[in-house]
């Protein structure tokens, strides 16, 4: 089994890219490697190895692989191998969406919204897991849909510790940790750095929300470049050192985005496509939400509360206070004085 020799080799190896790519080099096999390079050391053996990524119930995905991305294959210097917890889907669109750790308010709630209104077209969230504009990314994605977190370190512990219920919610919600690094490793500074090509490899596009003109952001959107990924940048206030490097990126050629209809229309992704997770959400509301809900969605056109009070002989204050709760949810939003699903 190749993964497991490649497990082991990256193992000894510490992670290292440069020194896997050099053993690579001289062979085809994972386990012809091994058993030249390792086989007379006591240094790891494969088979305990295996056993952890077992019993952490992680993934190992090789190039190769059916299960490895194809987008992530086309890069250059892509992963020999990825560490996976939860799934990949590999038949939906990625979009990254990144900024700084240190994040304004605004720029939480612009990768938020952003991420939440991609993530009701059905299109997948990918990030860091880092504080600030990572988290709210991924929060925003959650909100009936799937995100991918990019690790910096083994997937046996998540970093930073403040947002392992986090991971734990993208987890639960049917989406991925992913790590190119083998239980045990450590983040390192350049880890994050090589982290990022992996975030931008696996999207279609990368969206910048919030980066000063130092940002590992602006790193993921360079490698986005050099994939020939699309780049986005959200505007902020130009009074604001946290948005330099996003308008360096405007300047530069990014392409302006204020709302996901931008990201959405640019990538040519149907703005109507159904959400798994979404449409799981709205067929399990019952109660007054419910029969409002399938009011709205059988009408032809907006419907009004008056209406809706009609057809499902709900007082008017009981529907109103269910599509304030629905409008809240993200099911439903305001259109030409009525209620239509969103």
């Amino acid at each position: 089994m190749e993964a497991k020799f490649y497990n082991a080799a990256n193992v000894v190896r510490r992670g290292e890219y440069g020194a896997l790519a050099k053993l690579k080099s001289r062979d085809v096999s994972w386990r012809k490697i091994w058993e030249r390079e390792f086989s007379g050391e006591k240094i790891a053996d494969p088979e305990k190895e295996w056993q952890k990524l077992e019993k952490e119930g992680i993934k190992l995905l090789l190039r190769d692989d059916a299960g490895f991305p194809p987008a992530l294959r086309e890069i250059p210097f892509p992963p020999f191998g990825i560490y996976v917890l939860g799934e990949i889907p590999l038949s939906v669109p990625l979009v990254a969406v990144v900024g700084t750790r240190k994040a304004t308010s605004y720029g939480r709630e612009a990768a938020r919204k952003i991420a939440g209104e991609l993530s009701a077209s059905g299109v997948v969230i990918v990030s860091g897991l880092a504080m600030g504009i990572d988290a709210a990314a991924h929060e925003g994605a959650l909100d009936g849909g799937r995100t991918i977190a990019v690790l910096a370190n083994g997937l046996d512990r998540v970093y930073p510790a403040q947002n392992a219920n986090l991971a734990k919610k993208i987890l639960a919600a049917g989406g991925a940790l992913i790590s190119e690094y083998p239980i045990g490793s450590e983040t390192l500074p350049r880890r994050f750095l090589e982290r990022n090509r992996i975030v931008s490899g696996l999207s279609l596009a990368t969206v910048v929300v919030e980066a000063p003109v130092r940002s590992g952001a602006l790193n993921t959107a360079r490698f986005a470049l050099e994939q020939n990924r699309d780049v986005f940048a959200v505007p902020g206030s130009v009074l604001h050192s946290n948005y330099a490097g996003s308008h360096q990126l405007l300047k530069s050629g990014a392409a302006l985005a204020t709302e996901a209809a931008d990201i959405l229309l640019a990538l040519n992704i149907d703005m109507e496509a159904k959400n798994p997770a979404r449409e799981k959400k709205i067929t399990e509301t019952d109660g007054e939400e419910g029969a409002v809900l399938r009011e709205i969605q059988t009408a032809a056109f907006a419907v009004g509360i008056d209406k809706i009070s009609e057809n499902t002989k709900l007082q008017p204050q009981a529907v109103s206070r269910a599509v304030t709760f629905l409008t809240l949810k993200g099911l439903i939003k305001e259109s030409g004085g009525g209620y239509v699903v969103k």
